[in-house]
Formats: structure tokens, sequence, C-alpha cells
């Protein structure tokens, strides 16, 4: 084999495997970052678990508090626990960026809030990490962890982590691991970001405090999700960066959802203090979950430089089919081409065997050392130069 016809083949096999890397089907989307976070508080001290769906090697701190008393660093196990001073004095060693705030003017309903961070790496801050702001009151702060669920912002059937102000978006609450068995019900949704800055979106009954902002969250027929549209896209002051938080209540069976929201909104009640209890728990409700998700902003303006994500495959689809045609076109054009180059060095093989006319052959007979003759073939007839059994040929000396 040549070296020309190697190459050939070496280059028809690179182009065929990048074809199929091409035109194959848009990967399988990976499975979804989404850890269980439970807290309890007593004695002025937050205790803080988290648990996951596989090991963990990441990082879960407070927020903006990488030190070694507000933050817990996975060894590869699934759950991770520790806890956090809430009384702890600003420049002390075991400040964490604990918020206080008076719900009703007085020390007595004081509550105690905390950004926490659950990282996906120890040291690189990803798109996939999850913050949950989590609150103590007086009377402590616990929450069951039942459920794996996730949020997530979707505009037409596809998962964005980047928004545009102004524009429409569904937000979907759903369980990662439905079994069918479950229903689904959401409520105490609020929007913060990293200065503490939160507004409300859905109260503790599952009615939006705002109307105009936001719906309140359908679950679907098969009970394994829940939708709210959001009518326009908002950020806060100087920040591009907004964090979601829900808490997503698993029933067994269709969670019973009779509240009316009218009457709450005419009532004055356009929400209910997280940790109030402020709704009777439903009959089949089992437990509820944080859920959080994080979505960057940016001005219209530059809303066409926003790309999709690569978990949706090739966009826009007409790329993917331009693709698929070039790379067939060019695998004809090598079969053509080794096909021509292959008749091409046959042809030439044949033409450097004989190089005169195929009627005229020149033979040399060997007589002795000291002579040689020469005969001439020519087809229907042959001269020789040999007479009486001697040949005659012609001395070199």
């Amino acid at each position: 084999m040549t070296s020309h016809t190697r190459y050939i083949f070496v280059t028809m096999f690179i182009q065929i495997a990048v074809f199929h890397v091409t035109a194959q089907d848009p990967p399988t989307t990976l499975q979804e970052f989404a850890p269980h976070v439970s807290a309890t508080c007593k004695a002025g001290t937050m205790n803080i678990k988290v648990k996951f769906d596989g090991p963990y090697t990441g990082a879960v701190h407070a927020r903006d508090y990488r030190t070694s008393s507000c933050m817990a660093m996975g060894d590869g196990s699934d759950a991770i626990a520790f806890s956090l001073n809430l009384l702890a004095k600003q420049g002390s060693t075991d400040y964490c960026g604990v918020l206080v705030s008076n719900v009703s003017g007085n020390n007595r309903s004081e509550e105690r809030s905390i950004q926490l961070a659950v990282r996906v790496h120890k040291t690189l801050e990803l798109a996939d990490d999850k913050f949950y702001v989590i609150t103590c009151g007086k009377s402590g702060f616990g929450r069951d962890d039942n459920a794996h669920v996730i949020l997530k912002f979707l505009e037409d059937e596809r998962r964005v982590r980047e928004t545009v102000q102004g524009r429409e978006y569904r937000i979907r609450a759903e369980f990662t691991k439905p079994n069918g068995t479950h229903g689904i019900r959401v409520g105490n949704c609020f929007a913060f970001d990293r200065k503490n800055l939160s507004i409300s979106l859905i109260d503790e009954r599952g009615c939006p405090t705002d109307p105009n902002i936001i719906t309140r969250f359908i679950p679907a027929s098969e009970g394994n999700y829940a939708e709210a549209l959001l009518f326009s896209m908002f950020r806060f002051p100087d920040e591009s960066e907004v964090h979601l938080q829900c808490d997503v209540i698993q029933c067994n069976g269709r969670c019973i959802d009779d509240e009316d929201c009218s009457q709450i909104a005419l009532a004055g009640a356009g929400g209910f203090t997280k940790g109030s209890g402020g709704r009777k728990v439903g009959p089949n409700e089992e437990g509820s979950s944080l859920a959080g998700t994080t979505v960057f902003v940016v001005d219209p303006e530059k809303a066409p430089l926003i790309s999709g994500n690569c978990e949706d495959g090739v966009r826009p689809a007409w790329l993917l089919w331009l693709t698929i045609t070039l790379g067939v076109l060019f695998l004809i054009m090598l079969l053509m081409n080794i096909f021509l180059c292959t008749a091409m060095s046959c042809s030439c093989a044949n033409t450097e065997i004989i190089e005169k006319d195929p009627s005229v052959v020149e033979e040399s007979i060997p007589i002795d050392n000291d002579h040689y003759a020469i005969v001439h073939s020519r087809s229907g007839s042959r001269h020789s130069g040999v007479q009486g059994g001697r040949a005659r040929g012609t001395s070199i000396k």
C-alpha cells in the first residue's frame, strides 16, 4: 500500500469518526444536582445536614464565609453535617454572616437567617451550585427530607440558566425520582440576591403575593411536578444573579388544594411569615423539602448573545442537518477519489511493463564470454543471426 493510499484511508477514517460524533443524537441530560437540606435550631446553634444522591466532594458553607467554622468539605460520602453559631458577633472567628431581623419589632419574635451555599466543587463556583436561605425563629426550625426536588426555569420546553429581563418564563418544581404515588404542592417561594434583598412570590398557602408577577403552581396530572408562570423576569439592583427558593410539599396521593387565593388577597394577607404555621397541614402531606435554583438575568439588548445549553443538543436545528448533509457529500467524494486513484494506479502499473511497440521485442542470447547475439522477433516471422547451428555475433573486445 503506497503512502498516498494510506493517507486517503486515514483521512476517510477521521472524517467518518467526526461525522459520527456530529450526527449522533443529542446527549442525554446528566443527573441534576439536587441536595437535600435540613436544619434544626437549638440554643443559639444551627445544625445543618445535607444529603446527596451519590458521593459528594464539594463544599458547603455560609455564603461569602469559607472559614473552618462556617464550612464543611465533602469526603466522598453522601451526607454532610455541621453546626453554625447563631450568636457569634461580627468580627469573631466563628461569625458566619447571620442576619438578625425582628418580625414584630421586639426581641421575642426575632429571626436569624443565613445564606447557605452548596457547591459542586470544593474551590470553583459553578452554575449548578445551589443557594438556600435558612431561617431560625425562637420556636426553632425544622424540615423533613422526604423528597428529591429541583427548581428550574423553562422557555419553550427548554431549560435555561440565563434569562432576559422582561421575558416570560415557566418555573417548574419537579421530583427527580418520581414513584407515581405522590402528589406535589409548592409554597413559600421567594427570590433573593447575595445582599439578602428578597421578594416574596408565593405564600405558605401556595397563593401568589402579587398575581401580576406570577401565578400559583399548578400540579401536573401525573403529580410528579408543578409549574407556575412568571409573567416578566425581574432582577435586583446592581445584581445579575437571582436565586429562587421554594418549599415543596410531598403528599401521599394528590395534594388537597382548597385554598381560595382571591379571599386571601381581599383579607389583606399577602403572605405568611416563614415558620409561622399560617396554614393547616393537609391530611395526606408527608413533609416538605427545600428546592432552589439560580439564574442570571441579562438586559434585553444582550438577548441575541444568549445561547442554549449543550444539554439541549445542536441549536439551531438546521445546523445539525447541514452538518449531516456536508458529511454525506464528503464521504461520497472520498469514495469516488479512492475508486479513481485505484484505477489510475492499475493503469500506470500496466504501462510500465511495455514501453515500446508490443509487436517488437529484443532478445539477447549469450554465446560465450566474449560474444552475444541479438535476435529480432516480429509477429508472424523470426530472423535469426544463427547459421549452421552457430550464432553470428558482434565481437566486443
